[in-house]
């Protein structure tokens, strides 16, 4: 199952970012990604609309986390940056497992119930 990120607002940040980092970045409440640490990856799509028709894009990508005391940042790394990602600004996301560390270990986010969250809802669990 997932964790699936609705809505969510693509942003930019300078400053100290982590390695690979394009400088883009997308925020979602720490809580639900907890047992994750910072530098840890997480596997998903990414789904923009593109257009007038609103034509939907989906691609894989392995964001990197970065974790403060509220939000955590998932960072869109530079390998996968696309300049399709700014003409909306926004993105639904489907977070499906982490890789942790640097062994390589993964883990199913959500393992019996996919997690819906964006701004307008909060949180849902189907």
């Amino acid at each position: 199952m997932a964790l699936i990120v609705k809505d969510t607002l693509i942003r930019k940040r300078d400053g100290a970012l982590p390695a690979g980092s394009s400088g883009f970045f997308v925020s979602v409440p720490s809580v639900f990604l907890f047992g994750l640490a910072e530098g840890d990856k997480i596997v998903g799509e990414i789904k923009i609309k593109e257009g007038e028709e609103k034509e939907t894009k989906e691609k894989e990508i392995t964001l990197i986390l970065e974790k403060e005391s509220g939000d955590s940042f998932l960072h869109i790394p530079a390998e996968d940056w696309d300049m399709n990602f700014m003409r909306e600004g926004r993105a639904d996301l489907k977070l499906k497992e982490a890789i942790q560390g640097g062994k390589e270990k993964r883990k199913q986010l959500y393992p019996k119930k996919d997690v819906t969250t964006s701004p307008a809802i909060g949180c849902r669990i189907s």
